[in-house]
């Protein structure tokens, strides 16, 4: 039972990707990234015009870590203490990140990334949009 369950992991792993981004693109997938909209597996989408909080990525090679910050007014960052760990994985036709946190464990396909967008993924069809923060110093 154990192996049938391993083979259609794989088989759908290998059906669900379908583009690949460029290995030289995954290392964009460090910096600050604030979440710009959602998209639900039935269309309906949730839209963020204002971000408490938003995520510090942080790789060296494939392995790293990922946060949730506070921007602040003067360009600093509030850290929080909690850190997930989190590593890339070079699939056959995509990337996967795959997060590790205290409480539990998720993986997410990287749809996209760029020097200023990074499109994920997760394992219910729901994707996540982000731009590249801009600190509000730097903002018109």
């Amino acid at each position: 039972m154990k192996n049938y369950f391993y083979l259609f992991l794989l088989i759908f792993t290998l059906i669900s990707c379908n583009s690949k981004p460029s290995k030289e693109s995954i290392i964009k997938i460090n910096g600050y990234w604030e979440i710009e909209k959602v998209v639900f597996p039935d269309g309906n989408k949730k839209e963020y015009q204002v971000n408490e909080f938003i995520d510090y990525i942080n790789l060296k090679n494939t392995i790293g870590t990922r946060k949730k910050v506070a921007p602040q007014l003067d360009g600093s960052f509030l850290k929080g203490t909690l850190q997930d760990k989190i590593r890339i994985v070079d699939s056959v036709n995509c990337y996967f990140l795959k997060t590790k946190s205290k409480f539990t464990k998720w993986e997410e396909k990287v749809i996209s990334v760029s020097d200023d967008a990074l499109v994920l993924e997760n394992e219910t069809k729901i994707t996540y949009y982000y731009k590249k923060f801009i600190p509000y110093s730097k903002r018109n």
